[in-house]
């Protein structure tokens, strides 16, 4: 019995004994490895000069900013999600008291309750990255060992500080996310806290990339803008919902920055019903309409497909009551810009024709066109005077020359109309060649491409530098060539552009620019009108340009500054 009694006790002081020996190890291993993942203290280059100490308050400050940021978009997002219900309920109030049906709870006044944006699915995931500093608790030989057990589980970055910019890049491969985009940013005003902020943002980004092709597609800046809108509506919300106050201008401001996003990501329908609430808010009702129609036809049952009808029923209600107004308010602007167009070309051209009629278009059709008679615009051209300004030039080409709107031929017309239109430009704000933009219609691309961001102003075409007015996810690279050796040969069909026409436009539209900064706009632009009643159908643009130069040289002397500016302008393209 003795003997049994000494078993049971060797085996239980045994049995405490491997467990003080694991616990022991296992506190030494966490000492010594500092968590999952480990931040090393951070590179620094060019700082203050204490290198060390910035390096590890660094590392410190992006651990507390990853930890914040996460707390931040867990708390947003719930917040934007919860409003959800309050705001439908709002609204519905609202719509009930209505003596006309029209919903003015989705107004933001003294008609109805102020509109907040909300989410109606989930956004963003829950992160949870445990990272600790490694290296850095204590001074000696522990640090080295510690980074040496923890050096496949530690993250390290590098930053140098130039002026007020800061280059930061680091090695990430410690999260495990395989092929990850390499971290590299640059930020300008650079500080301690910004950098520490762009690093944990970047972290965060890396962790959802891996799962989401949505998030693998964003660049850091984008990803960066829509974190900040989240929580910047969040709190916008909270203040609209506790003071009932309007926040429009807010909605606005954040709209400017996920607008654009959502417009390239147009497949992320939870990223898109976000951006139209925005828009809603914003009081942009048309926008917010065509984002929750976007969403619409989606069968992820993340949304509810009847209060979205709602919606978008509710939105077409006030559209069509505003549409009376705003369509009149165009015209009164178009029918202006054609006056001014008119009256300009009259000048140039000895001519006293009309002002052409103005026929409105849907409001969400992308062009314009003259048909022989009047000019078709949707109103949003009332914002982009270019436009009419382009479509008022056809009258006066055709009362001088009889084309043939194809290949070079209709490439020629296209550049007449770029030409005059910048000779009207110039007229209208008292420029000379040397102080114009030589562009045509600034923010035409975002209106072309469905975005109506008015901080957007790319143009559709660059007199001064063809090719280069715009490089757009939606309507790629500005394609067209600046020297007739780029000539850009396409069939004549009307898919192909009618054989190029407003691509290759831009080799003249360079030879004229080049001409006009020599002599001057006034001149150069007589020239060219001039020249237009000696051109014959199916004109090449070799044949142009020696008319052009025949024009000048009849007009002004073989040995003229104009003449010589004119040969000059078209050799700068090949053409000469």
């Amino acid at each position: 019995m003795e003997i049994f009694a000494k078993i049971a006790f060797f085996i239980a002081a045994g049995l405490v004994l491997l467990a003080c020996n694991i616990w022991f190890a296992t506190a030494i291993f966490q000492a010594v490895a500092g968590g999952d993942l480990v931040i090393a203290p951070v590179k620094v280059i060019g700082g203050t000069g204490n290198a060390a100490a910035e390096g590890e308050t660094l590392a410190r400050l992006i651990i507390a900013r990853l930890h914040t940021r996460e707390w931040e978009l867990q708390q947003s997002q719930s917040s934007l999600k919860e409003e959800k219900q309050q705001a439908r309920l709002e609204k519905q109030e609202a719509a009930a008291a209505a003596p006309d049906g029209v919903p003015h709870g989705v107004t933001a006044g003294i008609l109805g309750t102020p509109k907040t944006a909300v989410l109606d699915a989930q956004l963003f995931e829950p992160t949870n990255i445990d990272v600790k500093v490694g290296g850095v608790d204590v001074g000696g030989l522990l640090p080295t060992i510690q980074r040496w057990f923890a050096q496949d589980r530690t993250l390290s970055f590098a930053v140098s500080w130039d002026g007020k910019s800061a280059t930061v890049a680091g090695n990430i491969d410690a999260l495990g996310l395989g092929k990850t985009k390499p971290l590299w940013m640059t930020i300008d005003e650079a500080t301690e806290k910004s950098v520490a902020d762009a690093i944990a943002l970047a972290l965060i980004h890396r962790r959802w990339a891996k799962d989401s092709p949505e998030f693998g597609e964003l660049q850091d800046d984008e990803f960066a803008n829509l974190v900040n809108s989240i929580g910047e509506i969040a709190r916008i919300n909270r203040r609209v919902i506790t003071y009932k106050v309007a926040a429009k201008s807010d909605f606005e401001r954040i709209f400017v920055m996920v607008g654009p996003l959502t417009d390239r990501m147009s497949g992320w329908n939870e990223l898109t019903y976000f951006a139209a609430s925005i828009a809603e808010g914003a009081e942009n009702f048309e926008r917010a309409l065509a984002l929750y129609r976007r969403v619409q036809p989606s069968k992820d049952a993340k949304f509810d497909a009847q209060s979205l009808t709602t919606k978008i029923a509710a939105l077409e209600a006030l559209v069509a009551k505003a549409a009376p107004d705003r369509d009149q308010l165009a015209m009164q602007k178009m029918k202006k810009h054609a006056a001014d167009a008119t009256r300009i070309l009259n000048g140039l051209f000895g001519l006293d024709l009309a002002t052409p009629d103005i026929n409105l278009l849907a409001n969400d059709y992308r062009n314009a066109y003259w048909d022989g008679e009047k000019i078709n615009a949707p109103p949003q051209v009332q914002d982009i005077p270019d436009i009419v300004y382009h479509e008022a030039t056809f009258p006066f080409i055709e009362k001088r020359w009889k084309y043939q709107y194809s290949g070079q031929e209709g490439a020629i017309v296209q550049s007449y109309t770029d030409v005059l239109t910048s000779l009207i430009k110039q007229k209208m704000q008292g420029q000379t060649a040397q102080a114009a933009d030589w562009i045509i219609a600034p923010g035409a691309v975002s209106w072309v491409t469905g975005k109506n961001d008015p901080a957007d102003v790319r143009p559709l075409k660059s007199l001064k530098a063809p090719g280069t007015a715009y490089d757009d996810p939606i309507l790629g690279k500005d394609a067209q060539p600046d020297h007739f050796s780029k000539l850009v040969v396409l069939s004549s069909s009307a898919t192909d552009d009618n054989g190029g026409v407003h691509i290759n436009s831009g080799i003249p539209n360079r030879a004229f620019y080049q001409t006009a900064i020599q002599i001057g706009s006034e001149v150069a632009g007589k020239i060219w009108i001039d020249s237009l009643e000696r051109f014959k159908p199916h004109l090449d643009m070799r044949t142009a340009a020696k008319i052009i130069y025949d024009t000048a040289v009849k007009s002004h002397g073989a040995e003229s500054s104009e003449a010589r500016a004119v040969k000059t302008g078209f050799g700068t393209v090949g053409l000469m």
